[in-house]
Formats: structure tokens, C-alpha cells, sequence
């Protein structure tokens, strides 16, 4: 009866890791991720626009794709723009770090200065 038990409780541990460890995390996708996903965008716009052009080239056809390759560029450089944002934060956030650090040393450093005088 114990040894089922045990076996019982080890399947359902293993079932609950397999079923954990197969989830995806849901995570917002990263500044490059979309601009590679925007990229992949515009070059399969550009190949619509290819064919479009060669099959019929029509001036209101043009005139929208035209207006959607300029959504395109404006939110590209949106991206780019936000990106250089993220790499000064990520900038200043890593000298924080470095100063908050030397400060923790020099702080422990006249604590033992302290200790040692107060010996």
C-alpha cells in the first residue's frame, strides 16, 4: 500500500512538472522582436507590391501600399527611438549599480575603520 502511494505521488509529480515545464511563458515581446517582425512585414509587403505592380499597376493600389510603407517607416523609427531610450536607461541603471556598489564598500570600510579604532 505505502509503495503505491509513493508511486502514485511520484506520477503525479512527474505529470505536473511535464505539464509545467510544456507551458510557454506568456511574455510581451522584446524591442528587437519587433523589429524583426516589422521588418518581415514591410518585405512581404514590398513582394505584394511586386506582384501587384507587375500583374496590374493600378494608381489606387499604390497610392494605399505607398501609405502603408510609410505607417511602416514611422513605426520603425518609433522602435528605433524607443530603443535608444532603453539602451540609456539600461546605461544609467548599470552606473547606479556601479556607484550604489562602490558606496557599499566605502561603507564598509569605515565601519571597519570604526571597529578597529574603537577597539
Amino acid at each position: 500500500m505505502a509503495k503505491s502511494s509513493r508511486t502514485a505521488a511520484a506520477l503525479i509529480a512527474l505529470v505536473l512538472a511535464a505539464q509545467t515545464g510544456a507551458q510557454a511563458p506568456n511574455k510581451p515581446p522584446t524591442l528587437e522582436e519587433r523589429v524583426v517582425a516589422l521588418e518581415r512585414r514591410v518585405a512581404s509587403i514590398d513582394t505584394r507590391v511586386g506582384v501587384r505592380d507587375n500583374l496590374a499597376g493600378s494608381a489606387g493600389t499604390d497610392a494605399a501600399l505607398a501609405g502603408r510603407v510609410a505607417n511602416l517607416e514611422r513605426m520603425l523609427e518609433r522602435l528605433g527611438t524607443d530603443l535608444q531610450r532603453v539602451e540609456r536607461q539600461a546605461d544609467n541603471a548599470a552606473r547606479d549599480a556601479s556607484q550604489a556598489r562602490n558606496d557599499a564598500m566605502t561603507a564598509q570600510q569605515i565601519a571597519r575603520d570604526a571597529a578597529l579604532r574603537a577597539r
